[in-house]
């Protein structure tokens, strides 16, 4: 009996040296592109984004939601017939369980482009206005202003990069970092401040500012509900030198995993 699986391509992204993004890379038989690899960043002297590094820490309640979701979805898909293969009828169950995280995926890449043609004084669709106000909202009141937005950050130093959302100031001389979460809240329950969320800010942060900043900056996730239209929290994130501190670590356990340090790509590939 054939089988045919729904194929599954890993993406994680990847920089250039001069911060052009570098996710995706051409097939070599000239048919389209596919998602740029660890091989490929090694070969060409790329830069992993943050949330590549970020990638390696255990998140145990993100696994442990993943396989709750897949338990869930075995009541919704039941097999086709005894003939069924068990590994697609898996692959099935797979496919339903993160369908969501592909739908919410696309909302919140939606609802980000709208933030950012709002920034821009550009109109953006009517029915997204419900989640992107409320940051406007926000920002005339607290009196901010926006100095940076869709930065690319590359530290070549570390062997990093990564598109940080906004920097900005406010007060007397007083300076910060946001970046935009879309995220499914629960009424009354203030969402999480993940750690690896705080490690991101302040790798952006101290690639920006300098390290030394780190102790005066303010560092924040916007997080937008995607389950409650209209709620827009503010979650911050202290001690970013700590933060930071963690994050270097992470780096050096990513290179010793991948086994590629991209910070000496050249010495490396003159070694080779």
């Amino acid at each position: 009996m054939a089988v045919l699986l729904k194929p599954r391509e890993i993406s994680s992204h990847w920089y250039s040296r001069n911060g052009a993004p570098a996710h995706r890379v051409p097939k070599k038989d000239g048919s389209g592109d596919r998602a740029t690899n660890i091989t490929d960043a090694r070969r060409l002297g790329l830069l992993p984004s943050v949330t590549n590094v970020l990638g390696i820490l255990s998140k145990p309640q993100l696994e442990r939601w993943k396989m709750r979701q897949v338990a869930l979805a075995t009541l919704r898909v039941p097999s086709k017939s005894t003939e069924e293969p068990p590994e697609y009828y898996a692959e099935r169950v797979i496919d339903e369980a993160f369908q969501q995280v592909e739908d919410a995926a696309d909302l919140g890449t939606r609802i980000h482009a709208a933030l950012e043609y709002g920034l821009a004084g550009e109109p953006f669709a009517d029915e997204l206005a419900v989640y992107v106000d409320p940051v406007f909202r926000w920002k005339a009141e607290k009196r901010i202003e926006f100095t940076e937005r869709e930065l690319v950050i590359v530290n070549a130093g570390v062997g990093f990069a990564g598109r940080c959302d906004v920097f900005f100031t406010f007060g007397k001389g007083g300076m910060g970092i946001l970046d935009f979460k879309t995220k499914k809240t629960e009424s009354g329950k203030m969402p999480d401040a993940y750690p690896e969320h705080g490690m991101q800010l302040a790798a952006y942060a101290a690639t920006h500012y300098g390290v030394d900043a780190l102790p005066d900056v303010l560092a924040a996730n916007v997080v937008i509900s995607t389950t409650e239209p209209g709620r827009m929290e503010i979650v911050k994130h202290e001690n970013l030198v700590p933060l930071y501190d963690c994050f270097l670590h992470a780096c050096e356990v990513w290179r010793l995993l991948k086994g590629y340090d991209p910070r000496h790509w050249q010495s490396q590939t003159n070694a080779n």
